[in-house]
């Protein structure tokens, strides 16, 4: 890692726990995601476009609940925070065990449900604790290395899921757990080329891989080093106002700063994400793939945008680079136009994905650390959680605009919803351009020179 992050026994441990948990949360809704894609064994279930009801659930935890989350990450030591959160995956492990056992589509949509809740406790910490744990000149080196090890879990858990939907999917219909009532045309797209397992190994396989990786995920919470709380004066507001009251209070508190431009330029990238990340497992029955190749769509994009953050973080030299933003939001928006046009070819596909994905690398992290330096001691889980939210009601928004292109553009809907990606990359260049970047840009200065007056010597 560079700049000594390596030597850094807190920022290695927070990145392992931070990777597995990753892997997990994408192993997991990879695996009910392909479930409800079209073919799936639980397609019958939630229709055409069923992803973005998966997406939903998940995210609707980040909607509801991110700014009461970020008031326990200022009021307490992040580090608590961390295990009760890694205590909780564990438990959520066994709950996806019983569940994906049994087969039971229900018990799923619940481990979704709570996977959203939990990751929406661990937000504000994950962002937060970076300021604690790492010096001022390092953080978005520490971003884009935090960001590539996550893409790199991503990736591991996007993949292995498509692996364990190939192998689950023989043994959930060969045990007969498939709905009695599903329309026979149904059913015979879903069984359409699968080779019947009666074995119920593979129902198990898939929670166990889960829990050991929340196992080692609690493992490393413990590493963290012990950390003050930032705010302990901080009392809990359990009413409405500490719900969604949080967000109005810091929308007032930020207001006319660029703080909410970041957080409204960041939200922006996740109506993008919302899009492209359902449309990859669409567009792998459009090419007419298997599940393990549609799913390495995902982990092709995300070790791209891995690679983006960690080449920022080279480039940036110890300096928060907004320019970086501009590079990222043009390669995006021509990326995924080309993507709308391009021919049934999957390493070509995988190829200019894989390409937009490095700018999106670009155009993230330097939003990320200008959140993070941006905000205070006292105050930043609480923005966070505000951020959160609004990233979170991006990606569903992007969810169905993704539901919408499938439904909308006929046969070709797979490479047509990608133009979507790149119309809302457009939109986002304006601001950004004209007003934003610049804005960031001399903000940033400002701070530099007030670090710079406060090392001088007095005379």
């Amino acid at each position: 890692m560079a700049d000594g992050l390596g030597k850094n026994k807190g920022f290695v441990n927070l990145n392992i726990l931070q990777a597995f948990g990753a892997a997990n949360d994408n192993l997991f809704k990879q695996l009910i995601m392909l479930g409800v894609a079209s073919g799936g064994i639980w397609s019958a279930h939630l229709g055409t476009g069923g992803q973005a009801t998966i997406s939903l659930l998940f995210s609707l935890p980040f909607i509801l609940f991110g700014g009461f989350a970020g008031q326990f990450s200022d009021k307490y030591s992040k580090r608590t925070v961390v295990i009760i959160v890694k205590v909780w995956e564990v438990m959520l492990a066994l709950m996806c065990i019983v569940g994906l056992a049994l087969g039971n589509f229900t018990l799923a949509l619940v481990c979704v449900v709570l996977l959203g809740v939990q990751s929406t406790l661990f937000s504000p910490v994950k962002l937060g604790i970076i300021p604690e744990l790492v010096e001022y000149k390092q953080i978005t080196n520490a971003n884009g290395t935090l960001g590539m090890v996550s893409n790199i879990a991503i990736i591991l858990g996007t993949a292995i899921a498509g692996v364990f939907s190939d192998k689950y999917k023989p043994a959930f219909l060969g045990t007969g757990k498939l709905a009695e009532d599903t329309p026979p045309d149904l059913q015979a797209s879903i069984l359409d080329g699968v080779q019947l397992v009666d074995s119920s190994l593979w129902l198990f396989i898939p929670g166990v891989v889960i829990l050991c990786l929340a196992l080692i995920g609690l493992y490393c919470s413990f590493q963290l080093p012990h950390l003050p709380p930032k705010n302990p004066e901080l009392r809990i507001d359990y009413t409405f106002k500490g719900f969604f009251g949080v967000y109005w209070e810091q929308l007032k508190l930020n207001a006319g700063k660029p703080l909410l431009a970041v957080t409204g330029a960041f939200s922006a990238f996740f109506i993008i994400a919302g899009i492209a990340l359902l449309n990859i497992s669409e567009y792998g029955k459009y090419l007419g793939v298997s599940d393990t190749l549609a799913s390495a769509q995902g982990a092709f994009l995300s070790v791209a945008i891995g690679l983006g953050g960690v080449f920022v973080g080279l480039k940036s030299k110890q300096r928060v680079r907004p320019n970086f933003i501009l590079i990222g939001g043009i390669g995006m928006m021509f990326g995924f136009s080309v993507l709308g046009f391009l021919p049934r070819n999957y390493w070509l596909v995988v190829a200019v994905l894989s390409l937009s994905g490095f700018f999106a690398g670009l155009y993230m992290i330097p939003l990320q650390s200008l959140i993070q330096i941006l905000t205070t001691d006292e105050n930043r889980g609480r923005f966070i959680g505000l951020s959160a939210m609004l990233t979170m009601v991006g990606f569903v928004t992007g969810n169905y605009l993704f539901k919408f292109g499938s439904n909308s553009f006929g046969e070709h809907a797979a490479p047509r919803t990608y133009l979507l990606c790149a119309g809302v990359a457009a939109v986002m260049l304006i601001p950004l351009y004209f007003r934003w970047v610049p804005w960031f840009q001399r903000t940033i200065d400002e701070m530099d020179k007030s670090e710079s007056d406060d090392d001088s010597p007095a005379k």
